[in-house]
């Protein structure tokens, strides 16, 4: 069903609101590909977290010496899967925008 002239005029001042408001998200919208909202390496950062907070647990429950280093690594690398992307993000929209 083809728009009226009301609703085209409607849309139209919708959109050029949007562009007024945020032109980032205007433009994201225009391409029709909208950025990544979340770090590539979030889920297995989180998962590495979570198994490394575990294996110390376990570790020190249980004179595990292996497991607690283990458990460290994990921690260390799973908060770096998580952090780092999120970290080059900011600085490269930084160096972008500024």
């Amino acid at each position: 069903m083809p728009m009226s002239d009301e609703e085209r005029r409607l849309l139209k001042e919708l959109e050029l609101g949007l562009i007024a408001d945020d032109p980032h998200l205007a433009m994201e919208l225009l391409s029709g590909y909208p950025a990544r909202r979340l770090p590539a390496g979030l889920f297995p950062g989180v998962a590495a977290v979570l198994i490394g907070v575990v294996l110390i647990l376990a570790g020190a429950g249980i004179p595990a010496p292996g497991a607690v280093f283990l458990g460290i690594l994990l921690l260390g690398l799973g908060a770096s899967l998580v952090l780092v992307p999120a970290v080059l993000a900011r600085s490269a929209r930084r160096q972008h925008t500024g």
